[in-house]
């Protein structure tokens, strides 16, 4: 999986902006994939070179012209063969589990700050992808599953946090 794997799924079905790209990536699949505009507009650029997409600049009054992106037929081509591709291992990189791992070089004030700052972030994670569950009730089932796995990777998170947090107090007593 890529960039360009990504916006080609995002554009198949319609032409979209690199800003309505970077939209839809927020509303829908940033918790387990996110780009800048800084990845965004580079692989758009790529991708005309390569055949991917054609970019269609439409005139607007009062505003900058807006580039639309559509998928071509090598395009859709590119994104089947991802799609029937292997799947690549899942690699996951997390600072606050390095950062706990080594945790005896620190305080547990330190360690518990960190938690609590995690803990904050996932509660924000769950509390918006709930938001996105209730915007949304009739969501296409393949895409409900991924916002599903959010919302459980995030209470996860919280509980076992909670837990920790919980038996910390406990051992202070």
């Amino acid at each position: 999986m890529n960039i360009q794997d990504v916006i080609l799924g995002f554009i198949y079905d319609e032409p979209m902006s690199g800003y309505d790209i970077k939209q839809m990536m927020e509303n829908s699949v940033s918790y387990f994939f996110d780009a800048s505009f800084g990845a965004i507009y580079p692989a758009l650029r790529k991708m005309e070179k390569e055949g991917l997409v054609d970019k269609q600049v439409v005139q607007q009054e009062g505003k900058p012209n807006k580039n639309m992106f559509a998928i071509t037929d090598k395009g859709k081509e590119q994104f089947q063969h991802y799609l029937r591709s292997p799947i690549n291992p899942t690699v996951m990189r997390s600072d606050i589990l390095i950062r706990i791992f080594f945790g005896r070089f620190t305080t547990k004030e330190k360690i518990n700050q960190w938690l609590l700052a995690e803990r904050e972030k996932n509660q924000a994670l769950y509390d918006s992808l709930k938001l996105l569950e209730e915007k949304y009730p009739n969501m296409e089932r393949y895409k409900r599953f991924t916002l599903e796995y959010g919302i459980r990777q995030a209470e996860m998170v919280i509980g076992l946090i909670d837990e920790t947090l919980s038996k910390v107090m406990e051992q202070e007593e």
